[in-house]
C-alpha cells in the first residue's frame, strides 16, 4: 500500500476542492492510504478578514515569522511515499500557517528525503511564494517533483476587486452583479484529474521526471508576462515596506496602526496605476530583449531552484 500525506491550509475550502480534483483518480482505491493534515493556527484567523487586520498580516508574512500552530494529528515518524502541500500565496510569500509549519522540527522529519508536489490556489501572483517554498523544501531535504497552480483567470484589475470582495466580504459568487466569480476555474479542476492519473503512474514507478512537463502541458502552471513583471517589482519593494511597519512593533501592536493604514492605501493604488503600464512593457519586452521572457517563464514552470 502506498502512503500519501496531504498537508494543507484553507479558510474558504478552495484548497480542499483543488486537492480533491487532483486526487480523484485515487478515490476509493484500497491500494492507497491518504492522510490529510489541516494546518491550524492556535489563534484562529478571521474570515472574512477586516481590512486593517488583513494588511497588518503583511510584514510577518513577508519575513516568514512563525506563528503558533495547533499540534499535528499525524505522527512525524510515519513514513510516506508522496507528500502534497497545498497553500495560498499571501503578499507574494507562502501563507504564514504553512511557512510556520515548514520551519518546525516535525516538518523537517516528515519531509526529509520525500517527493513533494505543491498545489497553489491564488489570485494570479505565485512566483515569489513558490521560490520561498523551494527554499523551505531544500532546507528540509525534500524533493519538489511537481507544482500545480489554480489561479483566477480574470484580468489583474478585475481579480483585485473580486479577491478583496472574497477575502473581506466573503462574496464567493458574482460581486455587485457584474464582476465575475472569484476563484479556482472549473476547467482547471477538470484538467487536474488527468494530472492526477499521471501522478499515480509516477508514484507506482517512483519516477517523477515526466510529471512537471505534463502539468505545464495541461496549463496548470499558468502565468502571464505582465503579472510576472509586476510581481518582480513587488518582491523588491515588499521587504522595505514590511520592515517600515515592523519598526513600530509586532503584529497587532497599536503603534504601527498608521503605517499599516498607509500600506493599505499604497498597495491597491500601485496595482491600479502600474497594471496598464506593465502590460505595455510586457508586450514590448520580447521585441527589445528576444528570448528573455521565454527564459524566465521556462524557469518558473519547472521545479528547480536557482543556485
Amino acid at each position: 500500500m502506498k502512503k500519501i500525506l496531504v498537508i494543507y491550509f484553507t479558510q474558504t475550502g478552495q484548497a480542499k476542492t483543488a486537492i480533491d480534483s487532483v486526487l480523484k483518480p485515487f478515490s476509493g482505491n484500497s491500494d492507497y492510504e491518504i492522510d490529510y493534515e489541516l494546518i491550524s493556527p492556535k489563534q484562529q484567523l478571521s474570515y472574512p478578514w477586516g481590512y486593517q487586520e488583513f494588511m497588518d498580516a503583511f510584514p510577518e508574512n513577508v519575513f516568514g515569522i512563525p506563528m503558533d500552530l495547533q499540534p499535528l494529528t499525524i505522527h512525524p515518524d510515519k513514513n510516506y511515499d508522496l507528500i502534497f502541500i497545498a497553500y495560498q500565496p499571501w503578499f507574494l510569500s507562502v501563507c504564514r500557517p504553512i511557512s510556520s509549519f515548514l520551519q518546525t522540527p516535525e516538518a523537517k522529519k516528515i519531509l526529509n528525503g520525500k517527493p513533494v508536489i505543491t498545489l497553489i490556489n491564488c489570485r494570479n501572483m505565485w512566483l515569489g511564494a513558490q521560490e520561498k517554498m523551494k527554499k523551505y523544501l531544500k532546507d528540509a531535504n525534500a524533493n519538489l517533483v511537481g507544482n500545480i497552480v489554480f489561479p483566477d483567470h480574470s484580468s489583474n484589475l478585475t481579480s483585485l476587486v473580486t479577491v478583496l470582495a472574497f477575502e473581506l466580504k466573503g462574496v464567493k459568487e458574482k460581486f455587485m452583479g457584474f464582476f465575475p466569480r472569484y476563484g479556482v476555474n472549473q476547467k482547471d479542476l477538470e484538467a487536474a484529474s488527468g494530472v492526477g492519473e499521471e501522478i499515480k503512474l509516477c508514484l507506482e514507478k517512483n519516477d517523477y521526471v515526466s510529471l512537471q512537463p505534463k502539468i505545464v502541458a495541461a496549463n496548470l502552471n499558468y502565468l502571464r508576462a505582465n503579472i510576472m513583471i509586476m510581481e518582480g517589482r513587488g518582491r523588491a519593494m515588499f521587504p522595505l515596506y514590511a520592515n517600515y511597519i515592523r519598526k513600530k512593533g509586532d503584529s497587532g501592536n497599536p503603534a504601527r496602526k498608521t503605517r499599516v493604514r498607509i500600506f493599505g492605501i499604497v498597495l491597491p493604488t500601485a496595482i491600479l496605476l502600474l497594471s496598464p503600464i506593465i502590460t505595455i512593457v510586457a508586450r514590448l519586452t520580447p521585441l527589445i530583449v528576444p528570448g528573455k521572457m521565454k527564459k524566465e517563464i521556462a524557469y518558473y514552470q519547472q521545479t528547480g531552484l536557482k543556485s
